[in-house]
């Protein structure tokens, strides 16, 4: 198989216990709370081969990964477009320029709440300022990087009011290209107040050309392949196999893949990550404010922004 994209997770713990996040509730499955080793990064690069992207990112924060800029510079081998989503707590100083010195092109900055108060509300922890000053530093620190941010709506009565305020105090601040969204549900695990409308349908991501890989696995094992980054909290539930017991290709051929696209393809959603994942509705009122160039609405299923 000849994937375009390759989500790669470095690291699947994370230091932030953000509210509206299944990492922080119901919490994510143990085994999946592991690093990527740079060894079993390489070997799942070589088994993925040229991309028009690699992410690495996942449902953790990479930037605990302290060799990230290792991962950078290695993942370059294989693409010209490195990305990182991050809640850019550790991307500054010293940190942030080895990773933009080792080749990282995009990195996309998670800001939810529109100010200290409501950033403190939903992220639970008083680093607005901080986070802002952080995207501002790497934006200063090179042009070769570009900077990005993602926000959600935290108050649908209130969705115009809330894209100013993101407008002011950060994105216009900072000079992000942003993304503003209305929350979703994590494939049915969180209940947010927004129900996406429209008709029922497939959401594409099993006959896409890319693969998500997660640092951990079950029993032991590394790599394990998942149908999208929706299924955080799910994990253990969604694994498609791993890449320590078999080879990319025979994962992605394998029987659960297959069973998969057979869901989507009759629209029955049987899987239980799938059934109540709102991704399933095109509801084109998710996205609300959007300055990144060439973005398609479809593109929503995916973690980070192509550019």
């Amino acid at each position: 198989m000849k994937f375009k994209r390759a989500v790669i997770e470095v690291n699947g713990g994370c230091n932030y216990s953000c509210s509206m996040c299944p990492q922080s509730s119901p919490g994510r499955h143990k085994d999946f709370l592991k690093k990527l080793s740079i060894e079993n990064f390489y070997k799942t690069l070589e088994q993925i081969g040229q991309v028009e992207c690699i992410q690495l990112e996942g449902s953790g924060e990479s930037t605990l990964n302290s060799n990230l800029p290792e991962y950078i510079s290695l993942a370059r081998n294989y693409t010209n477009n490195v990305n990182i989503f991050t809640n850019g707590f550790r991307l500054r100083g010293d940190f942030m320029k080895r990773c933009v010195d080792a080749g990282l092109t995009l990195a996309r900055f998670s800001v939810i709440g529109y100010d200290k108060p409501t950033y403190i509300k939903m992220m639970n922890i008083d680093a607005f300022n901080l986070i802002k000053q952080n995207a501002i530093e790497m934006k200063q620190y090179s042009n070769d990087c570009i900077v990005a941010s993602y926000h959600l709506i935290v108050d649908n009565n209130k969705v115009d009011y809330e894209v100013e305020q993101y407008k002011k105090n950060f994105i216009e601040e900072v000079g992000s290209q942003a993304m503003i969204w209305k929350q979703h549900n994590w494939s049915g695990v969180y209940d947010n107040s927004y129900k996406r409308r429209g008709k029922k349908k497939t959401c594409g991501r099993p006959f896409a050309k890319e693969i998500t890989v997660r640092a951990g696995g079950l029993e032991g094992n590394w790599g394990a392949i998942v149908p999208c980054c929706q299924v955080l909290g799910q994990d253990e539930l969604a694994v498609l196999g791993h890449i320590s017991q078999k080879t990319v290709d025979e994962i992605w051929n394998d029987h659960p893949y297959e069973n998969l696209r057979i869901d989507h393809e009759t629209e029955q959603f049987f899987t239980p990550y799938c059934k109540d994942c709102d991704f399933l509705y095109d509801d084109p009122e998710v996205l609300v404010y959007n300055t990144v160039p060439n973005f398609k609405l479809r593109q929503m299923m995916s973690t980070s922004v192509e550019l």
